[in-house]
Parts: C-alpha cells; sequence; structure tokens
C-alpha cells in the first residue's frame, strides 16, 4: 500500500479540525447559551457560551456590514486562497509548511464558516487565573494560535542557526 501523500493527509487533518470545531461550537450552543459561566477545572477552565460579530476580544464588530464583510470574509478567504496556493505551487510539502497551512486553514475556515452562516462567530472557552483570563474564544481560535506560535518558533529556530525542523 501506497503512503498517503503529505498534501492528502494536510487536507484531511483540516477537515477533522474544522468538523471538530464546528461540532463543539453546536454542542455549546446547544448546552451553554443562557446558561452563563459553568466552571470546569475550578476556575481555571471556564464555558460561556458567546457570539461576536468581530474578530479578537470583538474588534471591529461595530463596522457597517461592508467593512465587516471585507475584514472578516474577503481578507481572511485572499489569506487563506494565498497560502494554500504557496503551498501548492511552491510545491512546500516539507512537515512544518504543511503544519502551518493545517492550522491557519482549520483555524480560518471555522470562523468564516460561523461568519457566513450566522453573521457571528461562536465562542465558549475561557481560561485564567484569578482575573488575569483571556477573551472567550473557540477551537478554532486554537488552530489560529498554534499556527502564529509554530510560525514565530520555527522563525527562532532558523536565525539561531538549527537548518532543519520536522
Amino acid at each position: 500500500m501506497r503512503r498517503m501523500p503529505k498534501l492528502a493527509l494536510s487536507i484531511i487533518s483540516v477537515v477533522l479540525l474544522v468538523g471538530l470545531d464546528q461540532v463543539t461550537k453546536k454542542l455549546a450552543e446547544t448546552h451553554l447559551a443562557g446558561k452563563g459561566t459553568v466552571p470546569v477545572l475550578g476556575n481555571f477552565l471556564v464555558l460561556n457560551y458567546i457570539t461576536n460579530r468581530g474578530g479578537f476580544l470583538s474588534f471591529g464588530s461595530g463596522v457597517n456590514n461592508y467593512l465587516w464583510y471585507a475584514f472578516f470574509i474577503i481578507l481572511p478567504l485572499i489569506s487563506l486562497l494565498a497560502l494554500s496556493a504557496y503551498i501548492i505551487v511552491k510545491k512546500r510539502n516539507d512537515a512544518y509548511y504543511l503544519s502551518f497551512w493545517v492550522f491557519f486553514t482549520s483555524g480560518g475556515v471555522g470562523n468564516i464558516i460561523d461568519r457566513i452562516l450566522y453573521g457571528e462567530v461562536r465562542d465558549f472557552l475561557n481560561i485564567g487565573i484569578g482575573s488575569l483570563r483571556t477573551g472567550i474564544f473557540n477551537a478554532a481560535d486554537i488552530y489560529l494560535n498554534v499556527f502564529a506560535l509554530a510560525v514565530i518558533l520555527v522563525y527562532i529556530l532558523r536565525r539561531t542557526g538549527k537548518k532543519e525542523i520536522s
């Protein structure tokens, strides 16, 4: 049996991660909406279902519909298409480029689906200690943060002289 090409495995990973994101959002909507704050791990992990028309920490939630559509639908789609084209055209099938692509695409698509279908993103996770807390987020946001951290880590490792990172 032939090994599955890395790009095919990456596409399957995106489908699974987007599916996980959408399922967790639907579960949160069904079981948490209107319930207020639900502590899970003491006060460290708290579930609290909200919807958010904007971006990170509701940034841009008050803009007019044309700007909202441009910044929260069109621009993310262009970014997803540009990174996808780069990966395919440049044949970047090494593990870290494909990992970047998987997390960036999964996070972007997960939140774009919400914006297209509902006009807002469904969030439900909050972590912190005491009054030091994150904003409320979802699985797609975790994927986007993993992407950002991976890019920073690879950049730092490359700058410090480590050539190969797999």
